[in-house]
């Protein structure tokens, strides 16, 4: 590798790192900033090449193993892995943005189901035993950061409840909802190489203003809102899944709408970016952007209108 080269890869393995660990030392805000952990890398190759960006993963996988262990690594190579290295080698390839997305938003799944799999063989757990062990453990670790906050034992009863029914949520939707996870993860490291690319590389694909998604997958977005209503808990189950997966795609399209609006308006980017913060923060408007971009299909919100009408 030439010395830039080798430098990003130093730098890149420090910031996975850093991104991956910051959920460990930061609380709840690092959540956030985990979701950044594939963007060093991804930066990395699409600059450098695969080659780099493969050292990186390698190294950031090793010193994972030694500092947080096994399932800390196998967290990292089943969410931040494939997109580190798949997702910019697509870009790179010449595919559109919202195909690499795909693809790599499918191998990824597939690595992931392979070594949680694996993980559980290996630990000699049921699949549902490991994931009520998970979500109990950070319920107890948000209890005991709520004590050393000096919140009163009655108020933490209270948010132990409800945090034991998000739990008994997550569990039973938790298919559908680490793939939303992983669409979020992809989508927020596009949109940050996006912004970094400058003249380095280019992205192609159709302008996210004006994507949407495909009419037919609407269909199963209905059949997975009737199928809350069946009397097999089976269907019920499997319908809660899919809602979990395509509904944070309806409110991607939604937001593409939000984006073409806007784009019209010749309003200053500090009120554009105060928009769209509180389109992902202010209840209810992700609903609301949601709901947008599913009736999109019939009303077609980014057809120009008339104004003479």
């Amino acid at each position: 590798m030439k010395g830039d080269a080798v430098l990003y890869c130093i730098a890149g393995v420090g910031l996975t790192l850093l991104l991956f660990l910051s959920s460990h030392w930061i609380g709840p805000l690092g959540a956030f900033t985990n979701m950044l952990t594939a963007l060093p890398v991804c930066y990395l190759v699409m600059r450098f090449g695969l080659m780099p960006g493969a050292y990186a993963v390698l190294f950031s996988a090793i010193a994972l193993s030694v500092l947080v262990g096994s399932a800390a690594l196998t967290s990292y190579l089943g969410l931040f892995a494939v997109p580190s290295l798949l997702l910019p080698t697509l870009l790179k390839s010449g595919r559109a943005w919202d195909q690499s997305l795909l693809v790599s938003g499918v191998v990824t799944l597939l690595v992931a189901g392979t070594l949680l799999f694996s993980y559980v063989q290996l630990s000699e757990l049921e699949m549902g035993a490991l994931i009520d062990t998970y979500l109990q453990a950070e319920v107890d670790t948000a209890m005991q950061a709520y004590a050393d906050a000096g919140i009163s034992e009655s108020q933490i009863a209270d948010l132990k409840d409800v945090a034991a029914q998000v739990a008994d949520f997550i569990g039973k939707t938790f298919v559908g909802l680490y793939a939303a996870g992983v669409l979020v993860i992809h989508l927020v490291t596009l949109f940050f190489v996006q912004r970094f690319k400058q003249e380095q590389y280019q992205i192609v694909g159709i302008a996210f203003p004006q994507w949407r998604l495909p009419a037919l997958l609407i269909w199963l977005l209905i059949l997975a809102g009737f199928s809350l209503l069946a009397p097999l808990p089976e269907l019920a189950l499997v319908g809660r899944n899919l809602l979990a997966v395509l509904l944070p795609l309806y409110f991607v399209q939604g937001l593409a709408i939000v984006c073409c609006f806007l784009q019209r308006k010749n309003w200053p980017p500090a009120l554009k970016g105060l928009i769209y913060l509180l389109v992902f923060l202010l209840n209810p408007l992700p609903l609301v952007v949601t709901g947008v971009g599913i009736f999109d299909l019939w009303i077609d919100f980014r057809r120009p209108r008339n104004k003479d009408l």
